[in-house]
């Protein structure tokens, strides 16, 4: 993460740390994540309000509205505002409403155990913001190409819809990328990974029932528990080699 940019999203506070069996404390300075309210309007009326880092503004957008089922080719404009101190609009016009069905992953890719674990690696090493605080969720996306994309937020749909946002924005192929995320998924999460696309998900925690069986609908590959050199594959195993 640029530094600046690492710098802007985090706070500066003072604790009192208390540890050990006799309560031993003391006082010193650390860090929080910043968060910021964030108001998506489209066509002049409230959409959403979300709570989330201060950063990737566009991208959350972008991700949000096609996790909701529009189709972001329609977009005609999109202007961010900082109404107050920690307070954002976000303004999006479009040519037309079109909304779309969500619909069954047919991608082919495939993806090695080894390179499962790799995946998982990489992005515990790219929480920069977690390890200075503890307080985010990291996913990312790879391509079998090595191409890929970190995003970091205080909550897993902001990143997940950041994540989305920032490959419809860049142009990025979702059908043929693996989507890596240090939560655990269930159908909130799953239904942003159907209207998106991904064919395989990897994730170090569980998933919930209702995450499963949104996978076997819609074809998805499901991996979790992906840790300490192990992991669980819950749907479409054929994709995992």
């Amino acid at each position: 993460m640029d530094p600046k940019k690492r710098g802007e999203a985090l706070a500066p506070v003072k604790i009192r740390e208390v540890s050990g069996d006799k309560c031993l404390q003391r006082h010193r300075d650390d860090f929080v994540v910043r968060e910021a309210e964030v108001r998506i309007e489209v066509g002049g009326e409230l959409h959403s309000r979300l709570f989330c880092l201060p950063s990737h503004f566009e991208e959350l957008a972008i991700g949000h509205l096609n996790s909701e089922g529009f189709d972001t080719s329609y977009i005609a404009s999109l202007d961010v505002e900082e109404a107050n101190t920690g307070k954002y609009v976000i303004r999006v016009t479009l040519e037309r409403e079109v909304h779309r069905n969500p619909s069954k992953v047919n991608s082919r890719i495939k993806i090695r155990c080894e390179d499962v674990f790799k995946c998982v690696k990489e992005l515990g090493e790219e929480g920069v913001l977690y390890k200075a605080t503890g307080g985010t969720h990291v996913v990312a996306a790879f391509d079998q190409n090595g191409a890929d994309i970190f995003i970091e937020d205080i909550s897993r749909h902001c990143a997940i819809d950041k994540l989305i946002g920032t490959c419809i924005k860049n142009g990025i192929a979702i059908s043929e990328n693996v989507l890596v995320t240090s939560c655990r998924h269930m159908h909130s999460t799953m239904n942003k990974v159907i209207f998106a696309g991904f064919p395989i998900v990897i994730s170090v925690s569980a998933p919930t029932e209702q995450a499963i069986r949104d996978a076997t609908e819609f074809g998805i590959t499901l991996v979790g528990f992906a840790r300490d050199k192990r992991f669980n594959v819950y749907t479409n195993g054929w994709r995992i080699l």
